[in-house]
């Protein structure tokens, strides 16, 4: 897991060009005691769970989250007026971030919770914007026509919503968003030896018979 995600600080002199890169775009905050008025923090805590904690190597954690490998190895960047250490920074991928120059926040994602995110990312709706539109020409072109026949105004503002064109086309072509192919069926199974018994109190013992 390390070589392709990492939660640490790299070393300012075996590469400078990814240590300037982590500063600028894969530190979270600061936020907690030295700038509680972070936009992160929420009850006095940080809604991120920052900063992380300490750790020589990368395990999961219960939630199916890992929990990524933050030494204390006395690395410390300097970001605007506070020095900040491996519990800050946001999990990316060196190449990745070699490549882009751009935020880019790389996790692992292998339990089944990984396929509700998906579908909540999907679902969530779609980004919306308001539009300023102006008439600039004269009456009876198309242009005028289309705009008479939307009943808008000269100078008119819409609230619309924005597609990227695969997922416009697929929309317009009513494509189907999802799929399911069986149900599945829970069944009352035992191991040896293990089968349920139903008594009433005080008959134990013919239950077992």
């Amino acid at each position: 897991v390390a070589r392709i995600v990492s939660s640490e600080i790299p070393d300012a002199d075996q590469n400078p060009q990814l240590y300037e890169m982590v500063k600028s775009h894969m530190i979270h905050g600061p936020c907690g005691v030295p700038n509680k008025n972070s936009s992160c923090m929420e009850d006095g805590k940080c809604t991120e769970e920052f900063p992380k904690e300490f750790r020589n190597e990368t395990a999961p954690n219960k939630d199916g989250y890992r929990r990524y490998r933050r030494r204390d190895n006395g690395v410390i960047a300097k970001v605007g007026k506070y020095e900040v250490d491996n519990r800050l920074v946001v999990p990316y991928n060196p190449h990745l971030l070699m490549k882009y120059d751009a935020h880019i926040n790389v996790e692992v994602c292998a339990t089944v919770k990984s396929i509700k995110y998906l579908f909540t990312y999907v679902y969530k709706g779609r980004r919306c914007a308001n539009i300023k539109l102006e008439l600039p020409v004269k009456d009876g072109t198309t242009f005028a026509k289309l705009w008479n026949w939307m009943k808008l105004k000269p100078i008119s503002t819409l609230h619309m919503s924005v597609h990227q064109k695969p997922e416009a086309v697929w929309r317009l072509f009513e494509f189907p968003l999802h799929d399911k192919s069986h149900s599945i069926i829970r069944l009352a199974i035992h191991l040896p030896n293990m089968k349920p018994v139903y008594f009433a109190e005080g008959n134990e013992l013919e239950a077992l018979d």
